[in-house]
């Protein structure tokens, strides 16, 4: 199998721009989920926090030409990687389960399925610097499964929100470190998850 030889560059002003802006987001977030105020909002704003940022986000790489280069320069092992936290909150809402602060019908989908694409990230990501097609086939399944997970998740925390009204899951959802996910995490993890569906497709593309 034949590896790319990733090129080193300087990064332009447009990319610290890009990096600058995340960084403020990211801050803005924990500042959020710290503050309480994602507790106190009406259930349906959760959905649109989540969503928010990646239809944004959608929006903007459609109509930048400076997003759409930093995306294609970025080492793919970047996106791909973030994933890795996936593990601890799977593992979290296990313990939560296991300690009765977590409804049993969503830590038994979301724990499982968030610790495996989480673990099964490290080898994507070592996957992801070769440019065969069975490489590339690889990450594109685990990508692929990896989305569904957090889409089953997502559908499974809307069924807590709006059906079952189990007041567990929303005294979980109020604190820390389980705040952030509906304003950064999940976000987050539907935006990388994007961009790895844009990088090998281009590599498809060109390869």
């Amino acid at each position: 199998m034949s590896t790319t030889v990733l090129p080193q560059s300087t990064p332009s002003s447009d990319d610290r721009r890009i990096w600058t802006a995340l960084a403020l987001w990211i801050a803005a977030a924990l500042v959020l989920a710290a503050s309480g105020v994602v507790a106190s909002l009406p259930r349906p704003f959760v959905p649109l926090l989540i969503w928010s940022p990646v239809l944004v986000s959608v929006w903007t790489y459609r109509r930048s030409p400076a997003l759409r280069a930093f995306v294609a320069a970025l080492d793919l092992r970047v996106p791909v990687l973030f994933h890795v936290v996936r593990v601890f909150f799977g593992a979290a809402f296990l313990v939560e389960m296991a300690a009765g602060r977590l409804p049993a019908s969503f830590a038994r989908l979301a724990g499982p399925g968030d610790i495996a694409a989480g673990v099964l990230a490290v080898p994507a990501a070592l996957l992801a610097t070769r440019s065969d097609r069975t490489s590339r086939a690889l990450v594109l399944g685990w990508n692929t499964l990896g989305l569904a997970d957090i889409l089953a998740v997502f559908l499974m925390a809307q069924r807590m929100l709006f059906i079952d009204g189990d007041p567990r899951f929303f005294q979980t959802f109020q604190r820390l470190p389980y705040a952030a996910l509906p304003v950064l995490v999940v976000p987050l993890v539907l935006i990388t998850h994007l961009v790895v569906f844009v990088r090998l497709r281009a590599r498809a593309l060109t390869g």
